[in-house]
Parts: C-alpha cells; structure tokens; sequence
C-alpha cells in the first residue's frame, strides 16, 4: 500500500501544470446550496496504476484510512465540499477539496475515477471518502 501511495504522489506532482482554469462538479446540488467557484492549475487527473473497487466493496471491507481507485459518476453536490457518488453496487459520500479538481469539469453523466482513502468514525460508520484525485474514466 504504501509504494502505491508513494506513486500516487510522485505522479500527482509530476503531471501538474501551471494554467490556471475553473473546474468542478457541473450537476445538481442539494436544496439551497450555492455554487462555490474555485480555480487551479490545469491538471486532468491520477495518471497512476489503478485497479477501481466497488463502492460495495469500500463500505463493507475496508477500515479507516484504507486507500482505494473507485469508478463511476458524482450525481449531487451535498454543499461544502461534500458530494454523492455512485456506482452500480451504492453510494458513498465523497469530499472533494476544491484544489483537487485541478481545472476538472464533470457533471452526473460523466464516468469518473476516484483516488483517495476510506475515513471512518471510531465506532467504525463511515464519514465519506476523501478524494485525493480525480479524472473522468478512459
């Protein structure tokens, strides 16, 4: 786990650019959000070797801190920086700081790739998954 880390961040740092361009979740929010608009640099995403896990298999097997790639579509912005995500097997909610899109735009249609780590509450519920990087599915 941890060389996959080590990679995940080497490659993070070496595909950034310097432009600076407007990205984000485009879908629908939660009643009475309003959008926030951020900027980073142009940066399309983890470009690492990834193998996506069910949601299920996230919710029901992985412990705290566990890093793991998941597939499939963000369908709502739950305000803040918190948002749902969704595969064919569940949910999970999802925190997507704003300087982690990196000029990104997706909407609820778009197929997306999550890199990130599992965060659960000390009586072992889960708070959400904390993206560490995001690119729409090749």
């Amino acid at each position: 786990m941890k060389k996959y880390a080590i990679i995940f961040v080497l490659v993070l740092l070496m595909t950034a650019t310097l432009s600076a361009q407007q990205g984000g979740f485009t879908g629908p929010m939660a009643f009475g959000q309003q959008p926030a608009s951020f900027a980073g640099p142009n940066f399309m995403g983890f470009m690492g070797p990834s193998s996506p896990i069910s949601v299920q298999q996230v919710v029901m097997t992985f412990p705290n801190k566990a890093q793991a790639v998941m597939t499939g579509h963000i369908v709502q912005h739950l305000g803040s920086d918190r948002y749902l995500f969704r595969d064919s097997t569940g949910d999970v909610v999802i925190k997507i700081k704003h300087d982690r899109w990196w000029g990104l735009s997706v909407g609820p249609n778009d197929l997306v790739e999550i890199g990130g780590e599992l965060k659960r509450e000390k009586n072992g519920w889960i708070k959400y998954f904390d993206a560490k990087a995001i690119r729409r599915a090749i």
